[in-house]
């Protein structure tokens, strides 16, 4: 595997071990992402269509009312246990999502592909309780495979809520899980890694959630699943721009994509991922399982 290199911090205070979301942008970088990421590619089609569901995120987000966050009491709980205060196996789910949901249908119903318009009006007419099941579904990863097709929908409402909750919490009252694979925030696995330059301490490791946005301070060169740091490939596209690659270990026979930023690059680890899905299908291949989901994934294809 190529040497990494890495310049040690001047201090550990200048590390933030955890970045919460930021609600007025991280939807629209994303969207922004995805508009870029389309132009002159073999699934432009999809990824324009994914920038205007990240759009509609945003409006939906904005417009979220009634997302409360455990009460101090619970907050203080989960912090001195080191358990994700928004565990999505023990937090009760707010409805909100299901509002949130109702309005990224309207947004993308007119422009949305053809063959994902019937699922869009299956989900208007479903019942809560019905949305609340795919939801656990979802959540629990034991989808039923007659809901695939809805389940990247959902997946887009409930980011919105737990993002929005993520981004009301306090970052420096949340301990770093003992599993480094695990989101400090909601308890799910990240959809990848990102080597980031634009905080105070360049070329560091974040893990990216899945489902809240949340980033976690995660060493280089070391399996984010099992914590092996001998066992490891790098993997990328010949000819690639290597903006994406996939980190794999023999150890757990996992992998993990990586995605770097550099100095001048606009990236986004959901965009990124979705993008360079040839990327999953090479390590695949190598007979390696991925980490951890993209939730707008699953369904279409890739999971």
């Amino acid at each position: 595997m190529p040497s990494q290199l890495f310049t040690p911090p001047s201090s550990t205070a200048d590390v933030p071990a955890i970045r919460l979301p930021d609600p007025e942008r991280i939807f629209l970088d994303r969207a922004e992402r995805f508009d870029a990421l389309a132009k002159d590619h073999s699934l432009g089609e999809w990824l324009a269509f994914m920038g205007r569901l990240s759009r509609a995120q945003h409006q939906a987000l904005q417009e979220m009312t009634d997302a409360e966050l455990p009460d101090a009491e619970s907050l203080e709980r989960a912090r001195i246990h080191r358990m994700p205060p928004l565990s999505t196996a023990s937090f009760p789910r707010p409805s909100t999502w299901r509002d949130a949901l109702g309005r990224i249908i309207e947004l993308v119903n007119d422009d949305a592909p053809e063959g994902l318009r019937e699922t869009l009006s299956t989900l208007m007419v479903t019942s809560s309780e019905g949305l609340e099941k795919l939801a656990d579904q979802l959540l629990s990863g034991e989808p039923d495979k007659n809901d695939l097709p809805r389940l990247p929908l959902i997946a887009a409402a409930l980011q919105v809520l737990f993002t929005r909750l993520a981004a009301q919490l306090d970052a420096t009252r949340l301990p770093p899980m003992e599993a480094r694979s695990i989101c400090p925030v909601c308890g799910n696995l990240p959809v990848a890694s990102i080597i980031r330059a634009d905080g105070p301490v360049e070329n560091l490791r974040y893990a990216h959630c899945t489902l809240c946005n949340t980033e976690w301070n995660a060493p280089r060169a070391t399996c984010l699943l099992c914590g092996d740091d001998e066992k490891l490939a790098l993997h990328e596209i010949d000819g690639d721009d290597g903006i994406a690659r996939a980190e794999s270990c023999e150890s757990c026979n996992s992998y993990l994509k990586i995605i770097y930023q550099g100095k001048n690059a606009h990236v986004d680890p959901v965009a990124d991922d979705l993008a360079s899905i040839a990327l999953d299908m090479l390590v695949d291949e190598a007979g390696f399982e991925r980490a951890g989901p993209n939730l707008l994934l699953i369904g279409a294809g890739g999971e």
